[in-house]
């Protein structure tokens, strides 16, 4: 609590421009001068003219401008200053606000009463819970943080009463009012809700009338939890609202929520003193005691640090009955909880507009005593005469109009007051210049602190030049080179549209040869497809059905004939010389050429699997048409006819190289086969020299190989 005893040494460290910034969040306008205090001025001494706002008022207690009538009524009723409010007092006030509009009630002075009552905290002032009815406070947010030394002045036309700075003495609260003074249904819900104070976002505060920041005037802010609106008053009452999204809504234009709740705040108009306030008049209370209590005695306590004079009128309250203007009746004087019985009460402060006859109202008065210069209150005549001058002479026929009884009544109070008063004015006075002194030491050290600090200042500014003058050369030298970047840039920028332009002619030639390619590519698949399904089919059929082949099987068929009468001659000639008859060799068979010549026919009209296979292979990879092969090849033979034609295909003739490689049987083969459609006389001779050096020898299977070999040549 001790560091609450400091309220006359805490000071302002806010800067004029950390002022209009916080202005300028906060929406207070520029036309109430919004001033930065002076380092070593304190928060109870104003400006005149000014009172002192809390930013944490504003931060952490949820308080917005314009302020709602609520607080204004509040503050007016306790008659205490915004500057001696403690933040979490502040924000009791306003989290009570929010509970009741959340509920749909304007909030009341009478129920705020009920659960709330002013305390005292340090050389503050808070609103604690009473111990009457249900807290309505769960739990409060304890991080406030550095407060008292961020504060600053505004006009005191912000609020539209005379704000005063409360006195410490000052009797605290009356007693709670009683539930037959309240709604029974708004006093039932509100204990209910008990929740956790806390700093609330803007949106709920917009939405529930106590801000008017929001820059959205055709929308309602919402809460949503889960794709779900949520109200305002399940906000308030849940303690994490993490998973809470802040969303806005269309609202009728011109209507949205801030204009449908400016009632509820101050904006230049409307307001309604406190002590007009609908529902705050309370039942009448027993003539011993007051609507504030009459028992406000002075007692000893922390002491104020205000300026202002004490209004002791406050402290002296008169009962109710007293307050009837106009009733020419026998009134009571509350005296320490005592009637006395009296005439009319004249307030002695009226009395300076009295006029005394003979003398000029506006004059200065000067005492008439006799009371010399070098006289001293030792002397009771002196004494005497000063007194009976000191009042004015407007004041003196006021009091001479008074009975006796009252006169002594004020007597008597006056007296008590002022003996209750000395000891501790006494004390102050001493406590005052200890004070004085302390700050004096203190100013002293400020002062050598200002002319540091003016010397470090000094030494700022000539950084500052220097970084300005560096930063003007980085601003030349970069404006130099992106003056040379943007040349280079557009440079660039040229040459990309024109090679963007290149590559679209390119694209544009690219896609005519591929519309091309893509027709060459359907005719060679549909060719490929008839070359493999039909045309070797076709060209085999045609090949072995051709005059060329048919001519070389002829010759291969003569020859064959010659072979075999040769053979007939000489077995017939051998058999003649052993005396053994034709008929009874094992070779005599006279239908041989009729089934040699049926074996022909059979072979011209033969079909070959192998061919149709071949025909098979479409849209198959090649590779299955390289190693397809016909049943019982003879693959080394086919190696080296296969090995001939490519040699052949790579020359533009033949040569005896190409052909000495080749088994003998193959270079006869090759030589017959080159000399079909050369003259007669050519080809008989060949024939019969061929003939002659294989006559003997020769069988069968080798005619066949020359055969085979022929095939594979075509």
């Amino acid at each position: 609590m001790g560091a609450l005893k400091d309220l006359a040494n805490s000071f302002s460290r806010m800067t004029q421009e950390e002022v209009d910034l916080f202005c300028l969040e906060y929406g207070i306008d520029k036309k109430f001068n919004p001033t930065a205090p002076a380092c070593d001025v304190p928060v109870d001494k104003p400006n005149p003219g000014s009172i002192a706002l809390y930013c944490r008022h504003f931060q952490w207690s949820n308080l917005r401008y314009p302020f709602s009538f609520f607080v204004l009524n509040l503050l007016e009723y306790y008659r205490v200053s915004f500057g001696q409010v403690h933040p979490k007092g502040m924000a009791r006030v306003l989290h009570f606000e929010m509970l009741c509009r959340a509920l749909g009630y304007d909030p009341s002075l009478l129920l705020f009463w009920r659960f709330f009552r002013l305390a005292k905290n340090g050389d503050w002032f808070t609103f604690e819970t009473s111990k009457v009815d249900t807290c309505l406070i769960s739990s409060m947010v304890t991080t406030l943080g550095s407060w008292k030394d961020r504060f600053f002045w505004v006009s005191e036309s912000i609020v539209p009463f005379k704000m005063v700075w409360r006195h410490p003495d000052a009797v605290l609260n009356d007693p709670e009012p009683s539930e037959s003074e309240l709604n029974d249904a708004f006093l039932s819900a509100i204990r209910g809700c008990p929740s956790r104070v806390r700093p609330f976002p803007e949106h709920l505060l917009v939405l529930l009338g106590v801000s008017n920041i929001w820059g959205k005037a055709d929308r309602d802010p919402v809460l949503m939890r889960n794709g779900i609106v949520m109200s305002a008053l399940d906000f308030i009452k849940s303690d994490d609202t993490s998973d809470v999204v802040f969303e806005d809504a269309p609202s009728v234009p011109g209507e949205n929520v801030v204009v449908r709740t400016s009632e509820q705040r101050f904006e230049g108009t409307g307001y309604v003193s406190v002590a007009n306030v609908k529902g705050f008049t309370k039942s009448n209370a027993p003539k011993s005691s007051t609507r504030r209590s009459s028992r406000r005695l002075l007692k000893a306590g922390p002491q104020s640090t205000s300026t202002e004079p004490v209004d002791l009128t406050d402290d002296i309250e008169v009962s109710e009955d007293q307050v009837e203007a106009g009733v020419e009746q026998d009134k009571e004087l509350v005296v320490h909880g005592k009637k006395v019985r009296g005439k009319k009460v004249v307030p002695v402060q009226e009395s300076s507009s009295r006029d005394v006859e003979g003398l000029n109202p506006e004059g200065t008065y000067v005492p008439a005593w006799l009371v010399k210069n070098d006289d001293t209150f030792k002397d009771a005549a002196v004494c005497e005469d000063a007194l009976s001058h000191l009042a004015p002479p407007s004041v003196r026929e006021t009091i001479a109009e008074m009975d006796d009884d009252f006169v002594l009544s004020r007597m008597v109070l006056t007296t008590c007051n002022l003996a209750a008063m000395l000891p501790q004015g006494i004390t102050r006075f001493r406590q005052r210049m200890r004070e004085y002194e302390d700050l004096s030491k203190k100013k002293d050290k400020m002062k050598s602190s200002l002319a540091s600090m003016k010397k470090e200042i000094a030494g700022f500014a000539e950084k500052e030049a220097a970084w300005k003058k560096e930063v003007n050369d980085l601003k030349k030298m970069h404006d130099i080179e992106m003056g040379d970047l943007r040349k280079s840039f557009e440079a660039n920028l040229l040459k990309l549209k024109a090679d963007r332009e290149a590559l679209a002619v390119q694209q544009q030639a690219f896609r005519e040869e591929k519309e091309g390619l893509k027709a060459s590519v359907g005719q060679v698949t549909v060719d490929n497809q008839w070359l493999i399904e039909h045309g070797f089919q076709q060209v085999v059929t045609y090949l072995l059905h051709s005059k060329e082949f048919n001519s070389a099987l002829g010759d291969v068929y003569t020859k064959l004939l010659n072979l075999g009468k040769h053979q007939g001659l000489t077995a017939g000639y051998k058999l003649h010389e052993s005396g053994q008859s034709l008929e009874k060799s094992p070779m005599f068979r006279p239908e041989a050429s009729d089934i040699f010549k049926a074996s022909v026919e059979q072979m011209e009209r033969l079909t070959y699997p192998y061919i149709h296979e071949v025909s098979s292979c479409f849209g198959k990879p090649l590779s299955v048409l390289q190693e397809l092969k016909p049943e019982g090849l003879n693959e080394k033979v086919c190696a080296e006819v296969l090995g001939s034609l490519s040699r052949k295909r790579s020359y533009s003739r033949d040569s005896d190289d190409t052909l000495s490689s080749l088994p003998d049987a193959l270079k006869d083969a090759g030589l017959e086969t080159s000399a079909v459609g050369v003259n007669e006389g050519a080809k008989a001779k060949k024939a019969k020299k061929a003939k002659k050096s294989k006559v003997e020898g020769s069988k069968p299977s080798d005619n066949l190989y020359l055969f085979v070999a022929f095939l594979a040549n075509t």
